[in-house]
């Protein structure tokens, strides 16, 4: 494949990859130069080192500290619009349709950055039993690297269904391209096989500086997440390919119900470890520290991204102490400059009434004073919104006065007012992003937090927990599974203890409450894109316009309007992205393309 050719090697030199780290972390490297293989794995620290490195790239998608990382696709999803409107950006590359060189230059440089990371996890296991380690040792260090191999594996098939599998080989720069693309079900086996295998071998947690290492339940929760997407209706005999060679290499063929039980037990698992646990708090947390409920509901949640070590984290990308995610998010008021994405109308409307229902059905009135109201859109709300969403008169910390005040959003607001769609100094759809930030902190003031990435996290168990039960049938399980997460949300539990929730409803109708659940508690944590490619429902919002709320103060009083932003192109191609063109030719038609790209013939 081209791929091999574009590997980190420069004249026999192996590059290693510096990583953003975190003090007393294993993730600090003390060797970021260059340093061929026989030096780095005859001494133990740079063999360690060159470990660390592996881990840069497990949080692929997030976007921290640099605001324009292109791999962040909440964008290119209903969770959120871009900020700039030039129709050359890559989120309105992809949006619209127009398939630019951006959008297939864009996939290329994934492809081979994928790779690269494999090539990188084989060299480490081709050489790390040189090292002068223990042998206890590089059997540990031997199952992080297999896991992080499997993970960018993950990665390759969830955007381009099956691909190449290339075992233990280290590919050199003479190597021919000769590899064809595995079928999407070999690409499981090899996956799954290669968790079975590590999970005895890795620990159940770490502490101290090892935190954030690779463990038993990060293995095992991958494996949850890679049954799950083989489970779902893409990939579980939905392939959008015609032609009968393509279709085993972009899904299995045919549907297979048994899939959905594989799933279930993958994810119950995780959860009969008895390690991980929901970060619950709705103490009546201080409203200095917490301003999203007056009561403290919710706070687990909100401050579950601001601590470093926690329970939930299955696997965390732990970062050094500083103001990352607010750099990216926080509007101008609070010292933000980038905000490159604003939450939509369409993510506000998800989260429920704090009576743990639609806001379309649970509405304010003369015996329902804690319903949906339009004149006050955010009150009484689950308050995950307020965790997730910064909406006008959210407080936060303001630098002048070293206080939490409200950002105004409104129509003519300074520095932080909707503006319109052609602009891009600020939002232009009413929203600025909270999640993953601190509303007593700005960039230009406040304190650094000390906060890891949650790359898995046990939240998500559950939620494929309760979509994997569900599809097997029982939607009771899967409501009660779905109950905890709205516990700690703060939503309030009512006369039978189901919050909100249904007690037994139908499976298509749980099936759209587990999808909705999953928006909400995993918003902005790179899950919706990949959701709604695995769920085929890219129709909901093909065509249709996404919207903000556009607010107008007269005097002390605001009105509200949803307003239309702009449209979303997404058509069955976006079910699969394209195999890099050049490696494609080169291969000689033994690497086949995606459907719908370069004349491919796809299902409509």
């Amino acid at each position: 494949m081209l791929v091999m050719k574009k590997i980190f090697l420069l004249g026999g030199v192996l590059l290693i990859a510096g990583a953003s780290c975190q003090k007393a972390s294993f993730l600090d490297t003390k060797s970021t130069g260059s340093l061929n293989t026989e030096v780095t794995f005859a001494d133990s620290t740079n063999t360690m080192d060159f470990l660390a490195g592996l881990y840069i790239d497990n949080a692929y998608n997030f976007n921290i500290a640099s605001g324009h990382n292109l791999d962040d696709l909440s964008k290119e999803a209903d969770e959120a619009e871009g900020r700039y409107p030039a129709l050359g950006n890559f989120d309105k590359v992809f949006t619209s349709g127009t398939f630019a060189n951006a959008y297939f230059g864009r996939f290329a440089t994934n492809w081979t950055n994928f790779y690269n990371n494999i090539r990188n996890a084989n060299i480490f296991l081709a050489n790390v039993d040189k090292a002068p380690l223990s042998e206890a040792k590089k059997k540990r260090v031997k199952a992080e690297a297999r896991f992080i191999r499997t993970l960018h594996y993950f990665f390759l098939t969830r955007s381009f269904g099956g691909v190449p599998l290339l075992g233990d080989r280290v590919y050199d720069l003479a190597d021919a391209p000769t590899e064809k693309r595995a079928t999407y079900e070999e690409c499981v086996n090899y996956m799954i096989s290669e968790l079975d295998a590590i999970a005895p071998q890795l620990p159940p947690n770490y502490t101290g500086d090892d935190y954030g290492r690779i463990t038993k339940g990060a293995a095992l929760a991958l494996k949850s997440r890679i049954l799950l997407f083989a489970a779902s209706p893409l990939y579980n005999g939905g392939s959008t390919a015609v032609d009968p060679e393509l279709i085993k290499v972009t899904a299995y063929p045919t549907f297979d119900k048994n899939r959905w039980e594989k799933a279930r037990l993958a994810a119950k698992a995780v959860m009969d470890l008895g390690i991980y646990t929901l970060n619950i708090d709705n103490s009546n947390a201080p409203t200095s520290q917490w301003s999203g409920s007056s009561t403290g509901k919710g706070y687990g949640f909100y401050n579950l991204f601001l601590t470093r070590v926690n329970n939930e984290f299955i696997l965390p990308r732990p970062l050094p102490p500083g103001k990352q995610t607010e750099v990216v998010s926080n509007p101008k008021t609070r010292g933000g400059a980038n905000f490159y994405f604003y939450p939509t109308q369409e993510l506000v409307d998800m989260f429920p009434t704090i009576n743990g229902k639609p806001i379309s059905t649970d509405v304010k009135s003369p015996t329902n004073s804690s319903g949906y109201d339009e004149a006050n859109p955010y009150a009484n709300r689950d308050p995950r919104m307020s965790a997730t969403i910064v909406y006008n008169q959210s407080m936060m910390f303001l630098n002048s006065t070293k206080a939490l005040a409200p950002v105004n959003t409104y129509v003519g607001a300074p520095q932080d007012g909707i503006v319109a769609i052609s602009s891009n100094t600020a939002t232009i759809t009413g929203y600025y992003n909270r999640k993953l930030t601190s509303e007593e902190t700005a960039v230009t003031g406040g304190s650094n937090i000390q906060r890891s990435l949650p790359i898995i996290r046990y939240a998500e168990i559950l939620l494929n927990y309760a979509e994997a039960t569900n599809e097997m049938g029982n939607s009771a399980e899967a409501m009660q599974t779905l109950v905890p997460l709205r516990l700690r949300a703060g939503i309030n539990a009512g006369t039978n203890g189901m919050y909100g929730l249904p007690v037994n409803p139908s499976v298509d109708d749980a099936r759209k409450i587990i999808q909705n659940e999953r928006a909400i508690e995993l918003a902005f944590e790179q899950h919706r894109i990949w959701d709604m490619r695995r769920w085929k429902i890219g129709d909901l919002i093909d065509g249709k316009f996404l919207h903000g709320m556009r607010i107008t103060k007269t005097g002390s009083k605001y009105t509200y309007e949803r307003v239309e932003v702009r449209t979303r192109y997404f058509k069955p191609i976006y079910y699969y992205f394209p195999i890099p063109k050049d490696d494609v030719t080169i291969s000689g038609g033994k690497l086949l393309q995606n459907p719908g790209y370069d004349g491919v013939p796809i299902k409509p």
